[in-house]
């Protein structure tokens, strides 16, 4: 069934990290799709210009190539935007990265890759763009992952930059509770994702330990199933909801 897409983010302005594939570029995509204008960040400069070239209105999409970990570039890409267009209305975090492995063979700088990817690059993007949102009464929807409310094996140190986030967002929502600003997150589980498919396990482990996270309706879920519940949270639709989290897994922790 095709899905009917509504108006409404009509010359709306968002801003989406990991706007190079995923779930990051069918955000951007439905954002557009439904009036919006967009600046896409990534890494990946031909992602971007992929997420661009997909979209039936190319004209209201800009790039910016940098890493969200990057505090100088964060604020001046964002700052440099926002100027140009005039207002913020929605932020939406999607930028990650997942390291698999077990803890015991972690390096500390593994783990602090993941914080300052998913983690810390989260914290610049909201502070940076909180101001303006501040003055739109915009929103915020920040990107977690089941793995931060469920055990899920030898995802130990992406589980604790997602759990972080999490807090974040709650405690984020509630200071900016009066200056009607919403911050949700989401938590994505079993969706089918370039990062999801280049998941490397550690040999002989016991697959019985990953039978409580088996797709109860034997499909992966698709980034626009993701993408349509940030446009709700980030639209009128979700005004009434903040402080969330919206786990979006095809039931498989129900």
């Amino acid at each position: 069934m095709p899905i009917v897409v509504a108006n409404r983010f009509h010359n709306k302005i968002a801003i989406v990290t990991g706007a190079g594939s995923g779930i990051g570029r069918a955000v951007v995509l439905r954002l557009v799709n439904e009036g919006a204008y967009v600046l896409g960040i990534d890494l990946n400069e031909a992602g971007l210009k992929e997420t661009k070239q997909s979209s039936c209105h190319p004209e209201r999409i800009s790039i910016a190539v940098m890493s969200v970990t990057d505090e100088e570039k964060v604020i001046e890409k964002v700052n440099e935007y926002i100027a140009r267009q005039g207002r913020l209305d929605v932020l939406v975090n999607v930028a990650g990265i997942l390291l698999t492995g077990s803890v015991v063979d972690t390096t500390v700088e593994e783990f602090r890759s993941v914080l300052d990817t998913n983690l810390i690059g989260t914290f610049l993007m909201c502070r940076t763009c909180l101001p303006y949102l501040v003055t739109t009464k915009g929103n915020i929807i920040n990107t977690a992952s089941t793995a931060a409310l469920h055990g899920h094996p030898f995802m130990s140190v992406y589980a604790a930059s997602k759990g972080a986030i999490v807090a974040f967002t709650k405690s984020l929502a509630r200071e900016y509770l009066l200056q009607d600003v919403r911050v949700n997150v989401i938590a994505p589980g079993g969706i089918d994702t370039p990062m999801n498919k280049n998941v490397r396990l550690p040999l002989d482990i016991n697959h019985h330990l990953f039978d409580n996270l088996k797709m109860p309706n034997g499909r992966f879920g698709k980034t626009e199933d993701v993408a349509g519940v940030i446009a709700m949270l980030a639209s009128q639709d979700g005004c009434f909801i903040n402080g969330d989290v919206i786990r979006i897994d095809g039931g498989v922790h129900s």
